[in-house]
């Protein structure tokens, strides 16, 4: 007997876009609106959302926007004080990538402001070749200096300011996702230094840069330019405590009527560690499976083996091949096998046989893979809790021909 045909009403593959589906985070939002409303009174707060990757920085990235824009569902729900009866800031956006520096990122943030503005004011234009030292999506050319850039990215904010000021919006601001994966030497932290403080100084302090990034973003440009600290607030998304992925599971089985055991949100909260992601799509796989809408103990069984063997093998095979050969398969076999999501480098060192330095370039080198992540001194994680049931599964891979 097959389940009837649902809508699903979890999220795996995208960030939450409904103010209604996203859980938790309340302390977070606060904050988010909290910028806003600064940036709203002429007192520029610019905000950086950082995390581990896959924890929904995009997703609370996404929802601020739609705060900004006039959509009051989420703090309502949430019980969180805007300050105000709402916002109606014009929101440009940005999505960076590791082939860009600062003269694609500050021409792509005008290429959409362009577009926006243009919705509601007609023959609106912006200069998008920044007072002619840059085209549109075209690096910087070795003569050009940033300030340079910041100069004729401002002048050309300001223009934009000026005729939505007529319009009477509340201000001006620029959303930029996965800041993190610009190249630490492209020069965006001197950019984001040089231009608030230029758009401050010159009086436009009605405008705002709202950023995401994984953890250690902020400290990346930091190398870069020492006082970024003093720019961005930093706006940490914490894993979701137990009551959250409780939470996320009740308010998706209630959308198609279905029951729960206790027993389910408990496996749910070890299995999936904290990230959002795998409570989607654990959840949306519970669903699928199941056949008397009732969730128990046998369908997240089944749900975790479809996960492994069908939804994500692919994907996580490809991780597992990633890492590499020899130790490093080792390693992830080690960490697989600790019965807890956060593994002491002394349990590796234990499992490999091995001093701690003669394998702790192989660590660096699965962070920088984004395969394990570093909670703490001595201890680490898997970048996804699923990669572990899958090692623990299949065990690790052999490269041998």
């Amino acid at each position: 007997m097959m389940a009837k045909r649902f809508l699903d009403p979890f999220f795996p593959n995208r960030p939450v876009d409904d103010p209604d589906r996203f859980a938790g985070r309340n302390t977070q939002v606060d904050e988010a609106i909290d910028s806003l409303y600064q940036i709203a009174n002429g007192n520029p707060k610019h905000t950086i959302i950082t995390g581990d990757r896959g924890i929904g920085k995009s997703s609370l990235l996404f929802q601020t926007r739609l705060v900004a824009q006039g959509d009051n569902r989420l703090p309502e729900r949430l019980g969180v004080d805007m300050g105000c009866d709402g916002y109606d800031f014009v929101c440009a956006s940005h999505d960076a990538a590791p082939d860009q520096d600062v003269g694609i990122l500050a021409s792509g943030l005008l290429r959409d402001l362009q577009t926006t503005v243009g919705r509601f004011l007609e023959k609106f234009s912006l200069e998008l070749n920044l007072g002619g030292v840059l085209t549109v999506g075209q690096r910087t050319p070795e003569n050009v200096s940033i300030a340079d850039i910041v100069h004729g990215f401002c002048t050309e904010v300001e223009k934009a300011f000026k005729q939505i000021e007529k319009k009477n919006k509340t201000g001006l601001l620029f959303f930029i996702d996965e800041v993190d994966r610009l190249p630490v030497d492209c020069g965006a932290a001197t950019f984001f230094k040089l231009a608030t403080e230029k758009l401050a100084r010159d009086g436009w302090t009605k405008t705002g840069f709202i950023c995401a990034g994984i953890t250690g973003a902020i400290q990346d440009m930091e190398n870069e330019h020492a006082s970024i600290f003093r720019v961005f607030r930093d706006i940490l998304i914490p894993r979701l405590e137990s009551n959250e992925v409780a939470q996320i599971l009740e308010d998706g089985f209630n959308k198609v009527k279905c029951s729960y055991e206790e027993s389910v949100a408990a496996k749910t909260v070890k299995l999936c560690a904290g990230f959002p992601e795998p409570v989607h799509i654990m959840g949306s796989e519970m669903l699928s499976v199941d056949i008397d809408k009732n969730i128990d103990d046998t369908d997240f069984d089944n749900a975790k083996e479809k996960v492994l063997k069908e939804v994500r093998r692919n994907k996580l095979h490809s991780m597992l091949q990633q890492a590499g050969s020899g130790r490093y398969q080792e390693i992830v076999n080690a960490m697989a096998n600790y019965d807890k999501t956060h593994v002491p480098v002394a349990h590796i060192s234990k499992a490999l046989g091995l001093e701690q330095n003669q394998f702790s370039v192989n660590m660096g080198e699965l962070i920088k893979k984004n395969v394990i992540a570093r909670v703490d001194r001595g201890v680490y994680c898997f970048v996804d809790p699923l990669l572990k049931e899958y090692i623990r599964a299949f065990g690790p891979i052999s490269f041998d021909t």
